[in-house]
This record gives structure tokens, C-alpha cells and sequence, in this order.
């Protein structure tokens, strides 16, 4: 069960910006000092995760040392018109490309999601796409600050390069020691990002931190983006719980949804944070999207299960919930996968209550 420690195991980066405003304290979500979930939530702390890790009975699964996958190397430099063209790069990384805008979720690049470089979970494939291949980049979006969803040498790089728009929490941008121009939002406050380009920063169930002792005291959430005519849901890390049907409630249906499906075993540890793949066949449902993207398994190992059994487990959930084969997908490292055929709205973000 080491495994699983090393994967939760995260430090804090002292470093910030002396302009940084902390804006936290105006937020309705931030109490005593930290963030908590909507729903009452009892997490394990780093301690008693620690201690449980060696008494469970589970055994994490032996992932291969390495994996060989093919890369997008001459990926679409801008994608125009009514399409939406997907990469999926690694773990909770991918490309969005649409309303000619390229934007990077989550960007992790580097060869482990850890302080350190010599010890950590360490990536047991090669990025879909490259930093030194990626389009140029127009706006990134950070669901929190773990360490396999906020990886500071990535987005320094990133920022050098394109010097793109950086949308977080609250809080998170006190990471980013200053680099690049950043916007957080609270849970539920919105950006207008261009004419065709609006995003929401979203509730979802999970927690933050980078170290032992600042454990929620940034923000954690998803995005909701409404570009060319189409909802993308982008859900981070989370586990399951009813702000996908809030979620619903507020914007509709949406079109596209990228949901997490891995780091979820044993589930006495993770089921408050990870959801599983029944659970995302859940969130689906409730969502009623037109199209699900499963992410978060497969380039670290962060928990017990199988590097495979997050995908055998999704087909078996999506059998049982009679759902098309197309529905809910996954795909290949460096897969472009285009969407042409989902239905549009003209750009008026039809459903999205304010």
C-alpha cells in the first residue's frame, strides 16, 4: 500500500507573488480558514490514511514499469467553424480545441506529479501531445491544486511560451508565484472570456493542498464552458455526490463532459474524493450528456486498482445502464477525437440560468 501513500503524499511551495491579493475571506465557501465541500464530508487525514494504508487487506496492483503510445505531432495549430477537435494528452490533460480558441485543461507534463524528482508517482507513458508540439495556448483552466492537476514547471513553461489566460480557485494563483495572467473564481462565478467564450467555475466534491498542514485551504472545483454554440463540463477531480444534478439544474444538458473514472481503490480511502466508473456512469446520467470523455486513470499511479481496470470497469457500468457504446468513451493517448454531430445552440447557451 506504499504506492497509494506515495500518490497522496504532496508539500507546499512557499514561494508566491508579493501583488497576489488573497481574495478568499469575501468567499461564502471559506470558513475557519479553509474551504469546505457543500455536503458535510469526513475525510481521513494524511495520518490516519497513512496508518490505514498498511493494515488495508488491499493490494495495490503492479503497473507496468512503462507503456509505449503514440503522440500527436503536428496537432491542428487552430480549429474554426462549428467543430470541436479533443486530444487527450494524459490523465486529467487535454487539448480543447474549438470556436478557434486552444485550450489546456489541467496541464501536466512533467515525468512525476511530485515535489520531488527522484521519488513520487511517476508517469508510465509519454504525453498524447509534447509542450514543444502543443498549438499555442489561449487559456488553461486548473480544477485545484494537486499535484497530478497543477503542475507548476508545466504552466511556467506554458506561460513563457504563449503567456495564456490561467482560470482557478481561489487561492490557487498564490501558487503560480506570480507567473502568467491568472483569474480565480469562486464556486459559481463566471468569466467572459471572448464574444463566443463565457466559462463557469464550478462546485464539486473533493479537497485541496499541497502539503500536510494546508489541507482546503485553496479552492477545488470544475468548469463550465460555454464556447461555439456547445457546454463542455470540465469535472476535475471529485467524488460523487449531487452537484452534478445542481449542475444540471443551473445550466442544462450539457454536450460534452469530461468526468474522472480512476484513483478510486480501495474505496474505503477514495470514495468520498474519486469517483468510480459507476459513479461516472452516474454523473453521465445526471448531467444528461450528450457525450462523456472519461479521464483521470492510467498515466500515474495514484491508488491500488489495475492500470487497465478503470476502462474495463466503465464498459461493464455502461452495459448496465444501457447505454449507447458512443455515450461515454474513452481514448488513446494522443487521440484526436473530432465532434461534429452534437447538437448546437447557436451560441445563445440555451438552459444556462444566471
Amino acid at each position: 500500500m506504499r504506492s497509494i501513500t506515495t500518490g497522496i503524499f504532496v508539500v507546499l511551495l512557499a514561494a508566491c507573488a508579493s501583488a497576489y491579493v488573497d481574495q478568499r475571506h469575501h468567499s461564502p465557501n471559506f470558513e475557519g480558514d479553509v474551504f469546505k465541500n457543500t455536503n458535510p464530508v469526513k475525510f481521513l487525514s494524511f495520518w490516519e490514511m497513512f496508518r490505514a494504508s498498511f493494515e488495508s487487506e488491499v493490494e495495490p496492483a503492479v503497473w507496468p514499469e512503462w507503456v509505449e503510445t503514440k503522440d500527436d505531432r503536428s496537432p491542428f495549430k487552430r480549429v474554426n467553424g462549428s467543430n470541436t477537435r479533443i486530444t487527450f494528452i494524459n490523465h486529467a490533460t487535454f487539448l480543447i480545441q474549438s470556436g478557434g480558441f486552444n485550450i489546456l485543461t489541467d496541464p501536466v507534463f512533467s515525468e512525476r506529479t511530485s515535489p520531488f524528482s527522484f521519488v513520487g508517482p511517476k508517469r508510465v507513458h509519454k504525453p498524447g501531445i509534447t509542450l514543444e508540439n502543443l498549438p499555442p495556448i489561449d487559456v488553461i483552466i486548473i480544477s485545484h491544486d494537486h499535484y497530478d492537476h497543477l503542475d507548476l514547471k508545466s504552466i511556467e513553461a506554458l506561460v513563457k511560451r504563449d503567456n495564456p489566460n490561467i482560470y482557478m480557485g481561489l487561492g490557487v494563483g498564490e501558487r503560480l508565484s506570480g507567473a502568467g495572467q491568472f483569474i480565480e473564481l469562486d464556486w459559481w462565478e463566471s468569466s467572459k472570456v471572448a464574444d463566443n467564450f463565457q466559462l463557469w467555475f464550478l462546485d464539486v466534491q473533493h479537497f485541496s493542498g499541497r502539503w500536510l498542514t494546508d489541507r482546503n485551504s485553496t479552492l477545488w472545483g470544475g468548469f463550465l464552458l460555454a464556447i461555439n454554440g456547445q457546454k463542455i463540463y470540465f469535472g476535475g477531480d471529485s467524488g460523487y455526490a449531487d452537484h452534478y444534478k445542481r449542475t444540471f439544474d443551473r445550466f442544462g444538458p450539457v454536450d460534452i463532459a469530461f468526468l474522472p473514472i480512476g484513483a478510486y481503490a480501495p474505496r474505503e480511502f477514495f470514495k468520498a474524493v474519486h469517483m468510480d466508473p459507476m459513479e461516472a456512469v452516474q454523473a453521465h446520467t445526471e448531467l444528461q450528456a450528450s457525450l462523456s470523455i472519461g479521464m483521470h486513470y492510467g498515466a500515474f499511479q495514484l491508488t491500488a486498482e489495475a492500470i487497465s481496470e478503470p476502462i474495463e470497469l466503465l464498459e461493464e457500468a455502461k452495459k448496465k445502464a444501457n447505454l449507447k457504446p458512443s455515450e461515454f468513451i474513452t481514448l488513446e493517448i494522443g487521440q484526436a477525437y473530432d465532434v461534429t454531430s452534437l447538437p448546437s445552440n447557436d451560441g445563445d447557451n440555451t438552459g444556462i440560468k444566471e
